[in-house]
């Protein structure tokens, strides 16, 4: 094969990757607009949970900085030794979107995530584990601080 064959053969096979990604049918993942729109906390959590029963429990760890100093990158880890955990809510009080992320586990798999959240000012993070038909919470109290003067 010639090098202008070659080359031809090479971004005709980019060309054909990057259309079957741009214009796929089915996403990779599901995005539940109304979980995620901005609107009240309360109302968000009641539309999601309704009048289930949530265990306060501590079988849920969750390590948050008492004190962030920038609210954009609140580092979060939840880990959990309990079995059976399909799915993590991770809320966010007083965010404009207070739902910051649902992850989907497979119930074989041990817990343990680490990421970032944004934090709109000083509030809860509060995370929901359901395991089978029980909701487990836990939550912590996190003050942002903004320019080196707190929000409260």
């Amino acid at each position: 094969m010639r090098r202008r064959g070659f080359l031809q053969f090479i971004f005709r096979a980019a060309a054909g990757a990057l259309t079957s990604v741009l214009f796929a049918e089915k996403s990779l993942a599901d995005w539940p607009e109304e979980h995620f729109s901005k609107g009240d906390f309360t109302t968000h959590f009641q539309q999601l949970f309704g009048t289930r029963t949530i265990i306060d429990s501590e079988a849920i760890q969750l390590m948050l900085p008492e004190i962030a100093e920038n609210g954009a990158v609140v580092p979060i880890t939840i880990s959990s030794d309990l079995a059976d955990i399909q799915r993590l809510y991770i809320w966010v009080e007083k965010n404009p979107t207070p739902l910051a992320a649902e992850i989907a586990f497979d119930a074989s798999l041990a817990v343990y995530l680490t990421a970032r959240i944004k934090m709109a000012e000083s509030c809860h993070v509060i995370v929901i584990a359901q395991q089978g038909e029980r909701l487990l919470r836990n939550q912590r109290w996190v003050k942002v601080m903004q320019g080196g003067c707190g929000t409260g």
